[in-house]
């Protein structure tokens, strides 16, 4: 069965992300008539996810399931945002060795190399 939704999931996970789509088409698969057992052995969802859809479905209050509650832990350089990018928007660093270094004087935070260009890379 999960063949015949697969090309469902691929329409919409770049549009509402890939757990609101398999949400999304557990939804519709109630609606028609599935089971839990069908619906978690085709698409490997997990038995306290399909009662907490269907139990949303049957409610009729479906919003919560699309609403995101983790919250990732925000770096500390992030809290540096402003002083950081203004620096960098006065003179840009030639190099990440560079952009390391000025970081580093500006927050008194050293990271690596990789954690600067992964820094840099999401925009500060």
């Amino acid at each position: 069965m999960k063949k015949k939704y697969e090309l469902v999931l691929n329409i919409l996970t770049p549009y509402i992300g890939k757990r609101s789509a398999v949400i999304v088409v557990c939804l519709v698969l109630f609606i028609f008539g599935h089971t839990n057992a069908e619906i978690n052995a085709d698409f490997g969802v997990s038995w306290g996810s399909l009662r907490k859809y269907r139990k949303a479905f049957e409610t009729n209050d479906v919003k919560p399931l699309f609403t995101i509650t983790a919250q990732r832990k925000q770096s500390e350089l992030a809290k540096h945002d402003d002083k950081i990018m203004e620096s960098f928007n006065k003179k840009p660093p030639k190099t990440l060795r560079e952009a390391q270094k000025r970081i580093e004087k500006l927050t008194g935070l050293k990271r690596s190399i990789n954690r600067i260009r992964i820094y840099l890379k999401k925009g500060a």
